[in-house]
């Protein structure tokens, strides 16, 4: 069971930072508190909103200063507007010193020449705040006013605060036409009496944490739900299916397949007749030849750019991606959906929903029931990035638009490893080592090796085994580091000054000499993992190991580890160790089985409980003598 994260928190949106107050008890301890942080949203009927915020931080510790002397934020320039409405430093003594107009700053990316720029219009505003010192607090108020909804006639806001720290007056105040239908909830938050003004309804939420939580690795490692987060969700969709025809509206127009995209596929494809194989190579064109680049532009952060132009700049983002992708296996006569997923770390639906919650494009070809994401570079076709599975989905245009993406299968993923090892007399070692990878861990550590550098490549040797606390050096043969299979080798020769660190008589352990993505060693240290209260994304793997070992005349084995079985549920175990005519000949098997993406604290237990005894056969030490040269 490999754990993808030790701590995850599942929240919509974060405005507190969790690092800085996960130790702290008393406001002490802190290096700022949060003061006040009031939001109004006044929405109108098409779904526009003018959102006025105001915050209040106390310095409380110097190393705040630097961060909190300067308060920025950022708007759409084409879809809103955005101004600062006070800004000053209130000192301990109570006097207020206003910020001079000398000390704002507004940054706006643009095109040139009159053109509008490529991925981002958006327009920073900066503030330096004067004369601050430890035990003074900054106050801002400004005010964003949208000019065009991002949904029309729909409006969603999710807002999320951090049980670790200090929040003395948090306020959210949300004004609605009076007949717009809203879906609504809140935890840690006192709802106030809902009122009506200037012929809008009026919402209010009232919080305060003024003593947070301090974080403990047992008890909050894992996944959180909403639920257990301080936050307020507000949405007028009934339901995500009407999320999703609302993206749908505007992206499923521009996949459709053009003359343009009708060549580029039969470029690609050429003579493939198989369909799953055509969905391959299209999949990994629009992969390997679209990069990454964000859409900042007005309703572009929700509607996919045109294909023609993601085709003109190989350039874009999750939605332009899934979109091109869909007009390209649309030409090639294969059937396919843009689906809607968190790309975080939330692995349910609220009750309540809320755009952010779905905040990634990918895809799924209903034919071979199979989701990919081309956006994730470094992902084979069948596979998708770690953090994915067994997440809710909703798909684009389809009967049913509610889904789960399936669990992770653990037969997905091997690693098979070849050492041979020479001992010398005087405690140092040669030999060489052949790692090949299967599944996700192969396509990324051929990302790896890749990128690797020329200097990083004749280091790599020595840097690994120095990691395991060896003194040595050797060569890297990084194999084939092209395309997107799920399948990479590579192979490594060194020699190593200090295998042996003893006099006379001493112990080591059967092992590698150097980390590999998913080693058998890996469970060595089973004992120190503990179960978790909550929740956690894991995966399981196969991994097999043969290392031959030379021993050098004068060298005695006292004692080895005893050949060891082990079956389980979760899982199997074999090792055995013989000794040959020139040392020893170690074959070991790990079949880690967990067969879900989600493991629960009762399946943590049940597979610590499993693999103890694995830890403690691969923890055990070969005994030796020998006569000193």
């Amino acid at each position: 069971m490999t754990f993808i994260s030790r701590f995850v928190v599942a929240a919509v949106i974060t405005l507190a930072a969790f690092s800085p107050f996960a130790g702290a008890q008393d406001k002490a301890e802190f290096p700022y508190i949060e003061k006040a942080w009031h939001g109004t949203y006044d929405v109108d009927k098409d779904g526009r909103v003018t959102q006025t915020v105001m915050t209040r931080y106390q310095v409380l510790q110097e190393s705040m200063l630097e961060r909190l002397k300067v308060f920025s934020f950022s708007y759409s320039t084409s879809i809103q507007t955005g101004e600062v409405l006070e800004a000053y430093t209130l000192k301990k003594d109570g006097r207020q010193i206003a910020v001079p107009p000398g000390n704002f700053q507004k940054e706006t990316n643009d095109g040139q020449k009159g053109a509008g720029p490529m991925f981002s219009d958006r327009t920073r505003v900066s503030v330096v705040y004067p004369d601050l010192m430890v035990g003074d607090t900054v106050h801002v108020r400004y005010r964003l006013t949208e000019k065009e909804p991002m949904f029309p006639g729909h409006y969603s806001l999710a807002l999320g605060f951090s049980p670790y720290s200090v929040s003395e007056d948090t306020r959210i105040t949300l004004r609605v036409p009076k007949d717009m239908v809203l879906k609504k909830e809140a935890y840690f938050f006192t709802a106030l009496e809902e009122k009506a003004e200037d012929g809008k309804r009026v919402l209010e939420w009232r919080y305060s944490n003024l003593k947070p939580r301090r974080y403990v690795e047992e008890e909050d490692s894992g996944l959180w739900s909403q639920q257990e987060l301080p936050g307020v969700l507000v949405s007028t969709f009934p339901d995500y299916e009407a999320i999703a025809k609302a993206y749908g509206d505007r992206a499923l127009p521009k996949a459709q397949p053009t003359d343009r995209i009708h060549t580029l596929v039969r470029e690609v494809v050429g003579k493939e007749a198989q369909p799953r194989e055509k969905a391959r190579l299209l999949y990994e064109w629009v992969s390997r030849n679209i990069t990454y680049g964000g859409n900042c532009i007005g309703v572009g952060a929700v509607v996919p750019r045109d294909v023609n132009v993601v085709l003109d700049n190989k350039m874009g983002d999750c939605k332009d991606h899934a979109t091109l992708l869909q007009a390209m296996l649309a030409s090639a006569g294969i059937r396919s959906e843009q689906v809607l997923v968190n790309a975080g770390s939330k692995y349910e639906l609220t009750a309540t929903p809320v755009v952010s919650l779905v905040n990634h494009v990918m895809n799924f070809l209903p034919d071979f029931k199979l989701y990919v994401d081309a956006t994730a570079k470094e992902v084979p076709f069948g596979l998708l990035p770690t953090g994915t599975y067994a997440k809710p989905v909703i798909h684009v245009g389809a009967a049913k638009a509610l889904a789960s993406v399936p669990h992770e299968n653990h037969l997905n993923n091997e690693q098979r490893l070849r050492m041979t090892l020479k001992m010398a007399a005087n405690g140092s070692a040669s030999g060489s080592m052949r790692v090949s990878l299967k599944g996700l861990e192969a396509a990324q550590f051929r990302a790896y090796m890749r990128d690797l550098s020329a200097d990083g490549e004749r280091e790599f040797v020595k840097q690994a085994l120095s990691s395991y606390g060896y003194k040595g050096r050797g060569t890297l043969e990084k194999g084939a580091t092209t395309g997107l299979s799920d399948q990479y080798e590579y192979s490594v020769k060194f020699d190593m000054d200090n295998f042996l660190r003893s006099g006379t008589s001493g112990a080591f352990v059967f092992s590698p000499v150097m980390g590999t993505p998913l080693s058998v060693q890996s469970f060595s240290n089973v004992e120190d993992r503990f179960v978790p209260k909550r929740k956690e994304a894991c995966h399981g793997f196969h991994s097999y190991e043969t290392y031959e070992i030379e021993l050098p005349a004068g060298l005695t084995l006292i004692d080895m580890p005893e050949n060891a079985q082990v079956r389980g549920t979760l899982v199997d175990y074999s090792a055995k160790y013989q000794k040959t005519k020139s040392g020893v000949l170690v074959t070991r098997e790990l079949h880690d089985k967990t067969p879900e993406s989600i493991c629960t604290p009762e399946t943590t237990a049940d597979f610590l409980k499993q693999a103890k005894p694995v830890g403690e056969n691969l923890r055990t030490q070969v005994l030796y003598k020998r006569k000193m040269p």
